[in-house]
């Protein structure tokens, strides 16, 4: 009798939320392990442009990245401050792996740090050059913790000095982000420029040092991984109606986003989708309510 081998040893997938206060900073924390039996290859993820930012600890194995569309690919450090994707990546991880991301709120990476997030764009920078011995001291304390759900804490006593540093007060501008990524079909420039109490040009230049694109391409992008997430939640659904319960004025224009965002068809996007390491694993990793996460 054919012997069956096993695809995954060990599985463990989190979401984990920050507390009130830190909750203005960071949208949430993603903890993602699991050996896979040496055996298999490991599943490749594919990963769309995505309205995250973040940084994202590779507290066991070696990912290897790459973006399929100009043949760059690269090793990535032990944890990477992760820009604005605006194209697809291709994810390759390795059978024994542990990964720790902490997805920020739209711009509050630059409130924090001050660095402009167009220095990141489609980019994910050894944290440790940007910010120091502070990252490889949080690098050491995670790869020596038992549990990885104790990385949350380790994480915060940083982000609880950062938020004690911090000078500013929230500015209207600050919320801007959120407002476009919870509801990219009601974006308006001069909308948006007068809650934020600016002009137009001050606006788009303030939004671009703060997120890394300009206003109206960060609700393209929140507007496609909004149809993209919400197929995955109701496959029933036909793109049709994703494309109108997403602002998209038909179907042809959703296409044409899904392959300049993600390289292909929407069907063949969802087909590659199933096939990636937690899907494999029996995960749901998106919702309509915008949960999004990288490995």
């Amino acid at each position: 009798m054919r012997e069956i081998k096993p695809l995954f040893l060990i599985a463990l997938l989190r979401y984990l939320y920050p507390d009130q206060i830190t909750a203005q900073y960071i949208k949430h924390y993603f903890l993602l392990s699991f050996v896979f039996d040496a055996r298999n290859k490991v599943p490749v993820k594919p990963y769309p442009a995505c309205p995250d930012q973040g940084i994202t600890f590779y507290v066991r194995g070696d990912l290897f990245s790459e973006i399929p569309g100009i043949k760059v690919s690269e090793k990535r450090a032990r944890s990477v401050i992760m820009g604005q994707n605006t194209c697809r990546h291709n994810l390759y991880p390795p059978n024994d792996y542990i990964m720790f991301h902490v997805r920020f709120q739209p711009g509050a990476f630059y409130q924090l740090f001050k660095i402009p997030m167009t220095e990141f764009i489609d980019q994910n920078i050894d944290a440790e050059l940007v910010l120091g011995n502070v990252i490889k001291e949080l690098n050491e304390q995670m790869a020596n913790t038992k549990n990885p759900e104790d990385f949350q804490f380790i994480f915060e006593r940083f982000l609880w000095k950062k938020i004690g540093q911090a000078k500013d007060f929230i500015h209207p501008v600050d919320k801007i982000g959120g407002l476009i990524l919870n509801c990219p079909q009601n974006f308006r420039f001069e909308t948006y420029a007068n809650l934020a109490c600016l002009s137009i040009s001050q606006f788009e230049r303030t939004f671009t040092r703060q997120i890394g694109i300009s206003p109206k391409f960060y609700a393209r992008i929140c507007r496609f991984y909004q149809a993209y997430g919400l197929k995955q939640q109701c496959p029933h659904l036909s793109w049709l109606t994703i494309a109108i319960q997403t602002g998209y004025s038909d179907y042809q224009h959703l296409v044409k986003d899904f392959k300049q965002f993600s390289g292909n068809t929407p069907n063949s996007l969802i087909t590659e989708s199933e096939h990636a390491p937690e899907r494999v694993l029996g995960y749901t990793d998106f919702s309509a309510t915008g949960l999004f996460h990288r490995i």
